[in-house]
């Protein structure tokens, strides 16, 4: 071990059951303070920097906040484990996106517990208590969502979906066909696409790689305003 730091409270740098951690592109750890409904912000050595969050169900406030992402923007997405959504905050703590509400239906969650952004700015959210994880648009539109019952060839089959102005390409690729996912409890997305799930109630880690899907008008860069011709 090379140090440990915090002990239990509600004061500035004390803790209560924390959960989750990520790292920001400064290299600061935050801290989902669970029990005290907050996101702490320390240094890698344990020196409190701040943090922001009280308890309660409006923008920016939390309900035992549990897993956290930071996107290639520096902003911060906390699964909102007991209002049932998913939030997207700047670094400060402004509320930026509200994702989601109670129930069991596509972009709904039962307990959601951890939660992922990649290069693309997609979100993946591990549904807990709906034994699945959901994928959004940076927007927050639901796309769609993994349940474990994919049958994919060791290979990865490729998917392209034709559009004349943009074009998104995944691919999926597990092994052997998976059983369905049973409380997954974080998922993560590494350099090369690949979402990793711990299934807990299964004693094991998926591993998907997403398939293509049609961006909508929203979701598309604007075209330039005074486009140039580059030559080689």
């Amino acid at each position: 071990m090379v140090r440990t730091w915090g002990e239990q409270g509600s004061g500035p740098g004390q803790l209560d059951r924390p959960s989750g951690l990520a790292f920001d592109g400064e290299g600061q750890l935050l801290v989902a303070d669970t029990g005290n409904h907050r996101i702490q912000r320390f240094t890698p050595e344990g020196q409190h920097l701040g943090g922001w969050g009280s308890h309660g169900s409006e923008p920016g406030q939390f309900d035992m906040p549990w897993g956290l992402a930071v996107d290639e923007d520096g902003d911060v997405f906390v699964a909102d484990w007991r209002n049932d959504r998913v939030q997207k905050l700047t670094d400060e703590g402004e509320p930026l996106l509200v994702i989601g509400s109670s129930g069991s239906g596509s972009g709904e969650f039962n307990r959601p517990s951890g939660v992922a952004v990649d290069e693309h700015g997609d979100i993946y959210v591990a549904d807990r208590g709906n034994n699945r994880v959901q994928l959004f648009a940076h927007t927050g539109r639901y796309v769609q969502q993994f349940r474990g019952d994919a049958t994919l060839s060791a290979i990865g089959r490729r998917y392209i979906l034709a559009n004349q102005k943009t074009l998104r390409l995944r691919e999926m690729s597990n092994l052997e066909e998976q059983r369905l996912l049973r409380a997954p409890c974080s998922v993560r997305v590494d350099g090369r696409g690949r979402l990793y799930v711990p299934d807990l109630g299964s004693h094991r880690v998926q591993v998907y790689e997403k398939e293509a899907y049609v961006l909508e008008a929203d979701e598309i860069m604007p075209p330039l305003s005074a486009p140039t011709l580059f030559t080689t």
